[in-house]
């Protein structure tokens, strides 16, 4: 290739240089017909250049000699020494020390609206001028370099690019892992909190704005059916997407998409339906801690991202102050906060919990925008109140324009009230600028990487190795879950399987009572709505979330609408329960798994533990699983059972006309009053401490009561014989 300037090409041409294949005395000739003048440039202002064209700078398929404003200030090679990487990062907590005086009323008179506003160029009240310059400047090399050359570079540049995904489904999941190990694993261990330890259990929490469900999963694999999520995101191609495969434990996460049932997070009638069954759900205590990680694409508008975030970032604040319980945590991803509502937005939610920070993680490529806020210990009170009320008429007023070009809310704090708490406005003044120089740097770094191809980041396996040793995660691959079948989990609980045919000895008259109930206190009872007709205690092994089978008999069959936790056996009842809706007019029906007992619950073997210790793991892992909220899956709960000593008449009912008695259940629906099932047996269960599982299902007891009609037979034993002996023992 010949690498002269045209200048020189076509002097050579008029000497006679007629040997060049690139230009000839013909061309020449032509070229001076078109007005072209030697040693000028080409084009019509004679603007082409006339120097030397130095091929070895040429970038991509670009042609050559194009120069962009970016890569000129990149220079081939990187002083590595500028950057400091440190895989344990620091956190630097803003604590609110005070609580907001101003009155709901008075927070309304701060809202500012106008034409939106998007020049970012004059947003330095809460940023060093120069330095909100450098990044937007650094920021037009996306303007400037295509997709692949971007993704290239970034591949070689970045110190944490390597640790990717490990096993988990996208980098999410290990964004959350990274800013849980920094923050003392205060989400993940948030049942060893100070505020929260004595919680009975599971812990909950909610994920909003985190399709396909990176944030989930990572919480999940750590603790399983301990915790319970709740989820709230866009469906479609940003929807949940978990599945045994990435998540074995996923039953225990609830999607839900609002009231308009699309999951948009912005639409108050979405936040309000979230907020009213998550509350339900929880005893109306709230999650114990929420996170979010809401965005879009903006590419093209990377100088505009805040702007444009801004609906997302409050809309999710909302929900947060809506739902999260006393002491709560949250986090949430941000990307700019240079601009008046953003900055208004963090001063409100600082103000409503005990501390804040804005870490950027290491697992966030240091070329973007985006930081995390995190927000430690929700307090419950009235200023907090205040500002959640004040959001939300932002929140709706935000809606109401959606559709507006013309007008937008600019500013919800206004600037006087923020530089007057100096810590806070001095924290977020000095963390925008160091943030902005770390980008700033991010960028050049990544231009240079762009310009010279032969950079390479040294430090990318020791980081890699480094990070997951401190964020404790295993440096796995992925792997499809191992291939779980019904005789693999049996064999995990029983050295024989025949014991589960065992049936429970059945007994009619008062002498048998007599002789087996010889301590009272050693002994629960259970009532059952299986008859003599018809019996629907069985076993229930789940060999994957939606893989469940039932033993009838002699064979294992699968059911559907039924979820469990993969790997887990349990001894349940199949109720047909009455649900009494609030105007009492009409009674709906809901299929129900009563867990009397277990062997495994998920991955945990329970079958030595004692009855009480299995029975408060049974109630977790029966909240965990549930799903309310899915009108088409079977519910479950734990089997009302309760000490023999407690037997009474009065906990059965006979509706008036009728001779079958029935019993209230604990209310799980939304909007009932009541919640009822059948009751034609009772099942009695040996429990004091010596017994195992193996122990307690073979001495169980079952004692028929649906024939208490049938008063000639003497055979039969009454419920009133049953509390008439029991009375007597005790």
């Amino acid at each position: 290739m010949c690498s002269n300037t045209p200048k020189k090409l076509l002097e050579d041409c008029e000497v006679g240089m007629d040997n060049l294949q690139i230009c000839d005395s013909k061309a020449l000739q032509m070229m001076k017909k078109m007005g072209y003048k030697i040693g000028s440039g080409l084009g019509k202002f004679e603007q082409g250049i006339t120097d030397t064209i130095d091929i070895k700078y040429q970038s991509g398929k670009r042609g050559l000699g194009l120069h962009l404003e970016n890569m000129k200030s990149a220079t081939i090679s990187w002083d590595f020494s500028k950057e400091d990487v440190n895989v344990k990062e620091t956190v630097e907590w803003l604590h609110n020390l005070e609580e907001s005086t101003h009155t709901f009323e008075e927070m309304l008179s701060w809202i500012r609206e106008g034409p939106p506003d998007h020049d970012v160029q004059n947003q330095y009240n809460f940023c060093d001028k120069e330095v909100l310059l450098n990044v937007l400047k650094a920021k037009d090399i996306y303007d400037e370099l295509d997709e692949n050359e971007l993704k290239k570079a970034r591949a070689r540049s970045n110190p944490f690019e390597t640790i990717k995904s490990v096993f988990f489904m996208n980098r999410a999941a290990l964004k959350i892992a990274n800013i849980d190990a920094v923050t003392d694993f205060m989400f993940s261990n948030i049942d060893k909190d100070e505020y929260h330890k004595d919680h009975k259990g599971p812990f909950y929490f909610a994920d909003v704005c985190a399709g396909p469900g990176g944030f989930t999963q990572y919480i999940l694999w750590r603790k399983e059916w301990f915790f319970k999520g709740f989820g709230l995101t866009l469906k479609g191609e940003h929807d949940f997407n978990m599945n045994d495969y990435v998540c074995p434990s996923h039953v225990c996460f609830q999607p839900l998409y609002g009231k308009e049932e699309d999951g948009n997070v912005c639409s108050p009638e979405n936040i309000e339906d979230f907020k009213t069954k998550v509350l339900h759900a929880t005893d109306n205590q709230g999650v114990h801690f929420m996170m979010s990680d809401g965005g879009f694409s903006v590419e093209g508008n990377e100088n505009l991202q805040e702007i444009l975030s801004k609906n997302i970032y409050i809309c999710q604040c909302v929900v947060a102050l809506e739902i999260i319980r006393t002491h709560g945590h949250f986090v949430t991803k941000l990307f700019d906060t240079f601009t008046p509502f953003s900055v208004g937005l963090l001063y409100l939610m600082y103000k409503c919990f005990k501390k804040v920070t804005i870490l950027k993680p290491n697992t966030s490529r240091p070329a973007n925008s985006e930081r995390y806020l995190i927000c430690s210990s929700l307090k419950k009170s009235p200023s907090t109140e205040n500002i959640k009320n004040y959001l939300k008429d932002i929140v709706n007023r935000l809606w109401d324009i959606k559709d507006k070009s013309d007008v937008d809310i600019l500013e919800i704090v206004p600037l006087c009230i923020l530089k007057e708490d100096q810590d806070f406005y001095r924290y977020i003044y000095e963390t925008n600028r160091r943030l902005g120089i770390r980008q700033t740097m991010g960028l050049e770094k990544l231009a240079t990487f762009c310009h010279n191809k032969s950079l390479v980041e040294v430090r990318q396996q020791e980081c890699r190795t480094e990070c997951l040793r401190f964020w404790n995660i295993p440096d796995e691959p992925k792997e499809p879950p191992k291939e779980l079948k019904v005789d693999d989990l049996l064999n995990m609980a029983m050295h024989n399987q025949k014991i589960l045919k065992i049936l429970p000895r059945v007994i009619k008259t008062v002498e048998n009572f007599k002789e087996i109930f010889t301590d009272v206190e050693d002994w629960h009872y259970s009532p059952l709505c299986s008859s003599r007709n018809s019996y629907n205690i069985h076993f229930y092994a789940a060999v994957g979330s939606s893989r469940v089978f039932r033993l009838q008999k002699t064979e294992w069959t699968k059911l559907k609408n039924l979820q469990l936790c993969m790997g887990t056996l349990l001894y349940g009842e199949f109720v047909k329960e009455r649900v009494i809706n609030e105007t009492k007019e009409n009674s709906t029906f809901r299929y129900s798994l009563h867990v009397i007992d277990a062997l495994r619950l998920g991955d945990k073997n329970v079958f030595e533990l004692t009855f009480t210790e299995r029975r408060k793991l049974i109630e977790i892992y029966c909240k965990s699983v549930n799903k309310e909220f899915h009108r088409n899956s079977v519910r479950i709960r734990p089997k009302v059972i309760d000490n023999l000593s407690n037997i009474s008449s009065e906990t059965f009912h006979t509706e008036i006309g009728q001779i079958n008695k029935y019993m209230n259940l604990p209310v799980m629906s939304m909007q009932c009053v009541a919640e009822k099932m059948d009751v034609n047996s009772l099942l009695f269960l040996k429990t004091n401490s010596n017994q195992t599982f193996y122990t307690t299902y073979f001495l169980r007891v079952q004692i028929f009561i649906d024939d208490e009609a049938e008063s000639n037979c003497e055979s039969n034993l009454s419920l009133n014989d049953i509390v008439s002996e029991i009375k007597q023992k005790l």
